[in-house]
Order: structure tokens, then sequence, then C-alpha cells
């Protein structure tokens, strides 16, 4: 026996548990009777379905012969003399003989095991795979319960009466128009959009508005940021470090893309591929910013090559999760436990991302990070580039100086004891840092602290920094892309460890999904090709269950992420199928052909009673007898406070922006630019999309809300309800400058008393009419502020708090 093989039975117990169903008599050997009772009490804690150590597992013929992380089998009918398992129960060498620390099997019970090897390892079904999951069949075409109603509706209706559930109405005009408006585009209606649609509520004039919000710019702002949830789309690399990176391209062609209702095989292939495509344009370049996403470790004393291939880990568990809905990430290490996806088959996809270079940080840049490898400079003549470079190459210049003049000087007083051993705790710490990790930043801390003000120095740092103006004043813009570097050659990384490569593998995708294009090739383009083939039983379902959990809060599918065999079964398996089909072949993968489908419906319109019957039988709404009631996501709510303030910038793209924050939030945030500076003008309103994104610390009204750091893909936030999200909305500055702003829109309203103006502020937050109850309670806010405060002004204030940290306000209706 190789020494492969005698590792894979190194463990505590390695007795194999086989799949037992009824009883079955085979040549004398009764697998219920005889069989399955040794492998229960010997084998089955340690290589059952809970427990899979070493890939080994048999609870099932399937994974019975199915590879061992090492890539070997450990029954083969007909030959026990051959087989691991009989082998190690039977070998006299006690360190290796199986099961580890329990009794060994008897001679009869050695012999079982042989004899039903020989007559085949039979297991009572016979079959070499379990039924195929539900998720990994083709979608099929379903008849239509009634031929009558909407597609959607006759699916959703059906199944309510099974249920016995009796469905919402629609809901009012400006509910509907509220909710629609916000789904959309992510910004609540005006008043004047309301009344224009409520002066002629007919079905022609709803869907001459579905499709005139679908077509509006806004519209590619709003759903890019699931989007970028999905691509962990951030401004900084993460870590402790968290230092900053140009990336906004990216998220600048989401939203181009999305508005320009890209099909969705485009939008995914230029994303995982674009630079592999003929003559690629630099945006299909930009779209690979997708796989450039991942975070980036550049903290001293980090081995290069263990990051690169942390970062291709993220994008193959990424690009699993996104596109299939999988947990790839789960045959890392070992064979998938649930899946039928193996570590071979695991290593297989990542040799698809295995060639990319390392990523390390070029030259010092103060506090912006850059990337060794593949960027793209954007739309720059020729000329400027190359006064950029040269810029570039005097600024690094000049640090290079600076440094061995600070290298020097720190050499000099590590020669002297006297002087090492007269300096402060701190300063001897900075001087402790290893030679190799000395890099512009530490010179520049030793400088400030142990060297402050040595003439030579200070003129060399000032000559630093002039270099850095002039370099500033002619750079250009560059972003990071994807890039293939030499190929590499791909290895099983035994119990995922980067040091320990094992068995090597060619680019393969899972046998257990649709087979490799014949005239593909073996590279990301081929994958990608591959991933959104219309045979692909996985990319369509995974991605329109997304969108409905967009729009109703409530996914076909609950586990979004996990459309395996431990994820749950949809609860409308035929309408999930009926879409995903419509989606790829009716509307071209057009995204928002789909979405107007969905829109149209009844279902979509319902209004969001929540009855007592409802919440007694249904209430998480799955059977969609109703729908609304989500709170609005982080970014929405800011950008709806901007829109009813009159605050919101209509300005799109560019770099990220630095809207107001509590100050002192940076001030523990990372090693690089713990400045934060609030951007002026009408940058400081701009969308929440354009926020800048910092891993370590992101914008903190939104991280209140659930928004993710994005340092890991995120398939659906959470929505928690704490009492610091009322107070954010309180107290936060950017909210009490809505508010404010809010206020002194209805003290110029203008109308002819008190109560139009409140009933106007009221209109244009909540896009209804305010009820008789509910005006007098705000006539008595501002009567009580108006007299308390003896200002107008103050009065108006406590109005628009009121109006704006409505529980209603941040609900879709």
């Amino acid at each position: 026996m190789d020494r492969a093989s005698l590792r894979l039975f190194h463990l505590p117990s390695v007795c194999l548990s086989l799949w037992a169903g009824t009883a079955m008599t085979h040549a004398g050997v009764d697998f219920a009777k005889d069989v399955r009772p040794i492998l229960e009490a010997k084998c089955f804690s340690c290589h059952g379905q809970k427990e899979q150590k070493a890939g080994v597992a048999f609870h099932t013929h399937y994974h019975a012969h199915r590879p061992a992380d090492s890539g070997e089998l450990a029954v083969i009918p007909g030959r026990p003399e051959e087989s691991l398992l009989y082998k190690m129960v039977v070998t006299t060498d006690e360190e290796k003989r199986m099961p580890k620390e329990r009794k060994p099997l008897t001679p009869p019970q050695q012999e079982i095991l042989k004899e039903w090897i020989a007559q085949g390892a039979v297991w009572p079904d016979d079959g070499w795979r379990p039924p195929v999951h539900w998720a990994y069949v083709k979608p099929k075409a379903a008849a239509l319960p009634d031929k009558n109603a909407h597609p959607l509706d006759a699916f959703i209706n059906a199944e309510l009466q099974k249920q016995q559930l009796t469905p919402n109405p629609r809901a009012a005009t400006p509910v509907l128009v509220r909710r629609l408006f916000l789904d959309v585009i992510g910004l609540p209606p005006t008043v004047a959009e309301v009344d224009a649609f409520a002066a002629n509520p007919t079905e022609n004039a709803y869907v001459r508005l579905v499709d005139h919000l679908l077509a509006r710019s806004q519209f590619g702002e709003k759903w890019a940021r699931p989007w970028l949830d999905l691509a962990r789309y951030a401004d900084s690399d993460g870590y402790q470090r968290d230092g900053f990176r140009q990336i906004w391209p990216y998220r600048d062609w989401v939203v181009k893309a999305l508005n320009d209702d890209m099909p969705f095989d485009e939008f995914s292939i230029e994303q995982l591929a674009g630079d592999l495509l003929p003559h690629a344009t630099t945006d299909q370049k930009i779209a690979t910013g997708f796989h450039r996403n991942a975070t980036l470790n550049l903290e001293a004393g980090t081995d290069p090559e263990e990051d690169r291939v942390k970062q291709i880990v993220d994008r193959v568990n990424t690009t699993g999760t996104v596109w299939l809905g999988t947990s790839l990430g789960c045959a890392q290490c070992h064979n998938h436990k649930y899946d039928p996806i193996t570590s071979k088959e695991y290593y297989g996809v990542l040799a698809f991302f295995n060639n990319t270079p390392v990523e390390s940080q070029q030259a010092p840049k103060g506090a912006r990070m850059t990337y060794v490898g593949p960027d793209q400079v954007m739309g720059e003549s020729p000329d400027a580039v190359e006064l950029a470079k040269a810029a570039q190459q005097k600024l690094e210049q000049s640090m290079k100086r600076y440094e061995e003049a600070v290298q020097e000087r720190w050499s000099e007083l590590e020669e002297d004891p006297a002087k090492v051993a007269a300096l402060k705790p701190g300063q001897k710490d900075l001087l402790e840092i290893p030679a190799q990790d000395r890099d512009f930043e530490t010179c520049s801390k030793v400088h400030r602290s142990v060297f402050k003000g040595d003439a030579r120095l200070d003129k060399l740092q000032d000559a630093v920094k002039q270099e850095r103006k002039r370099a500033a004043a002619v750079s250009v813009t560059r972003t990071a892309v994807m890039h293939e570097d030499i190929p590499r050659e791909t290895r099983i990384m035994q119990r995922g460890d980067f040091l320990m490569p094992g068995a090597k593998v060619d680019p393969a995708t899972p046998a257990a999904l649709h087979g490799f294009p014949a005239n593909a090739s073996r590279d990301r383009l081929g994958f990608a090709q591959w991933l959104v083939s219309r045979e692909n039983p996985l990319v369509a379902r995974v991605t329109v269950n997304r969108w409905w959990a967009e729009l109703f809060g409530q996914p076909l599918v609950s586990t979004m992420e996990d459309f395996g065999l431990q994820g749950d079964k949809p609860t409308h398996p035929e309408l999930l199928d009926w879409l995903a089909l419509t989606f790829m072949e009716t509307d071209a993968w057009s995204m928002k052909k789909t979405l107007r489908r969905i829109l149209l419906s009844e279902t979509y319109r319902r209004a969001a009673t929540a009855r007592p019957d409802l919440l007694e039988r249904d209430p998480q709404n799955k059977w969609l007898a109703r729908n609304g009631g989500i709170r609005l996501d982080a970014e929405t709510i800011r950008d709806q406070g901007l829109a009813v303030s009159g605050l919101l910038s209509a300005k799109m793209g560019g770099p990220p922006v630095k809207p107001v924050q509590p100050a002192g939030v940076w001030r523990v945030t990372g090693d690089v630019d713990n400045n934060y500076t609030t951007s002026k003008g009408e940058d400081a309103y701009r969308r929440g999309i354009y926020t800048l994104w910092r891993r370590h610390a992101h914008y903190p009204s939104f991280a209140t809300f659930d928004a993710p750091n994005r340092a890991a893909c995120t398939v659906q936030r959470t929505r928690s309800n704490t009492p610091l999200q009322a107070l954010t909305l309180m107290n936060d500055p950017a909210y009490v400058e809505m508010t404010q702003a809010l206020a002194k829109r209805m003290a110029a309203h203008g109308g002819q008393n008190v109560r139009d103006s409140l009933g106007f502020g009221f209109r244009t937050v909540l896009s209804r009419p305010p009820s008789d109850v509910e005006l007098d309670a705000l006539v008595a806010v501002y009567e009580g502020g108006n007299s308390s405060s003896n200002e107008a002004e103050g009065a108006w204030f406590d109005v628009a708090s009121v109006l704006m940290n409505l529980h209603e306000t941040i609900i879709k209706p």
C-alpha cells in the first residue's frame, strides 16, 4: 500500500458508511442484516452524513464511489484484497488498523466485509447516484393553472387556493406609485408625479409608468446596489491597513450596463472574462473589475503568493455563489459533504482562474495603494499618459532618496547602544521593524518619532511633498482589471493549504452539471460561456430568485445563496421555472423585460395590509397574499431623505464622495489616511451608491441599517431593528441637515394656512395625503414647537423630524 493510501485511512475511524435500504440478500450476504450493523457500530461516526473525514463517506452509493480527498477509492467491487477498507481492517499493524480507538473487527466481521466486496459491494438500490436534486435539472415549462390570468398570478393564486388564503386587494393608488418608484429607481415620487398618475389611474397609464421608470437613468443606480453587494465592491483593500484603491470605474460600468439593459449572459461574460474577448474594449476590460474587488493584503510580512491564492479562492467561491447559488467553497478542503462536488472538481474550477499575477504594492505613493500588474488607463491622451509616467518616476526617485537617508540615520543609531537605550519604548518598537519591512511609510514614522528636526531629512521630505503635488496635477485615472499571466500549474491543495500541493488538475467543471462546450477554450472565457449556457439549470433560477426577493422581500427559494441539497425547496417551483425559462428564452436574458413582467402582475400590486388571518397562517408571507411592509435598505433610506428635503444631487458617476458623517469615525481605522474630509458642494448630497466604501469603516448610517462591509460576497442583507437606527435618523449630522432642509421646504410652500403646508410635507415624505387624525397630530407638534421656542423655524423642524422618523417613512408600502 502506498503512503497516500495510508494517509487516507490514518483517521480516528475509517470504516465507510453505506446506504441502507430494504433488506437484500445476495449470494449469502444480506446487506441490511450482515453488513450494515458492522458499519453502524464501527464506522458511521467518522464517515457518514454528518462527518466525512478525508472526504470519505458512504451513506449513499454515490458517495461510496466518488473519490476521496486524495483521489483514491476505498471500495473496489469484486476485489476485496485491493480495497483499502478491507486491507485496513485486517492489517496486523495496530498503528494503521481501523477503526482507531475502538475494538477491531472480529474475524467473522472481517469475512462478511470481504465476501460482500467480492460479490460486488452491492447496495440495496443498486444505483450509482441518489435521486437527482431538483436544482440540477433544467427548468421545465408547466401548464398554467389559469390561462386567462397573468402567468405569474396564475401560479401564485393556485397556491393560495391550496393554502385556503385570500389575497389582499390592490394597493391604493398613492401607495402603489410610491412602491413602484422605490422598487424601480430607489427614490420616492414627487407630489406632482403621484397626482399625475392619480388623475388617470388606468391600466394603460400604469404600464406607461412602469416603462418610464425602467427607462430612467436612476434605474441603474438603484439596481447596481444589490449587484455591488454580490461583487463585494469597495473602495479600499480591506484588512487592517485598508488602503484605498481606484476601482470606481467598475461601479460606473455596472450602472451603465444595467441602464442599457445589457443581456445578462453578456453582463456575466464581460465581468468574468471581458479581457479575453476578441479585440476587448476598454469597457470590457473594466468589467473584469468584478474579480479585482477581492480583498488585498499589503501589510508588512504578508506572503504575496498566499494572498494571491486567497484572492483566487475568493473569486471561485464568489462566482459559485453569484451564478450557481452553490457553496463551492465547501469543497476547498474536502469533498462537499452534501452537494455532488468533489475537491478535485473544485480545483478544476479554480484552474480557470489560476493564471493571475501576484499583486503587491508598487513604489509607495503615500496613502494611496496601487498594484503591480494589470490596470487600465481611462480615456487619456498618449501625451497625458507619458507626462503622468514621468512625474510618477520623479516622485519615486525622490521617495527612494528619502528612504535611503532615513535608513542611513537608522543604521547609525543602531550602532550606538547608548542612544538606543535612551529612546522611549514606542521609539524602540519602531527600530525593531525588520529591514525588509521598512517601506516609505515606516521611514516616515521613524523620521517623525526618532529623527524629528533633522535638517537633511526634513529637506528630503519636503522634496517628496513637492513631487507628489506635481504628480497629482498630471495624474491619469487608472483602474484595476483582470489580466492573464503566465500559465500556472494547478494542484489540489490538501486540506485547503497552499503549502501542501497534491495531485495536478486541469481546468474542468463539476460533472453533476451540464457538459463543457466542445468548442470552448479552457480558460475564463470558456468557463464564463459554460456558466451562462441555457443548459445550465442554475444560473437563471438563481438570478430571478434574487430579483424576486428585491421586489417582495421574500425569495421563492429562501436559501438564496444555497440551491444545493442543504438549501430549501422553492415555495413555488413551477413559478420559479416559468420565470427562469421566460428570462432566458422569451426575454433573451433581459433584466428589464423580466422585471416588467413581475411589476405588471396583480401579485406585485397587492396591498401590504397584514390581516390577522394572514399573520396567523402565513406570518412570513411566503404564499404572497400581500406585498410591501419591508424596510428600505440603507442607501435608499438616505437617498429618500435627500430627495424629499430637496438636497439630492442628480450627478452620476465618477470617483467616490464623502458625505458628512459623525466626527472621529476614522480615527482608529487602518494604517492609511485616517483623515475624513467631507466633500464640497453637490458631492456631499449624491446618491449612496457613490459614497466612499471603506471596508474597515464604511459609512456609519449605512452600517447601522445593515449594509455589509463587502469584505465578502453578500447575497442578502440582514434586517435588524435596533434603537440605534432611530437615534441615527434623529441625530446623525446628515439626517439633521436633511430635516432642516425639509423644514424650510414646508415653510416656503406658501399654502393658504399651516395645515396646507403640513399636508404638503406629509405628502412629500409619504406620497399620500394625511388623514384628519394624522394632520391634527402634526398641527399639535407645530403649535407646541412654535409656542415653546417662539420661533416658527424651530416648529417646522420639529414637524420635519417627526416625518423623517416615522416607521412608514423607511418602509416600502
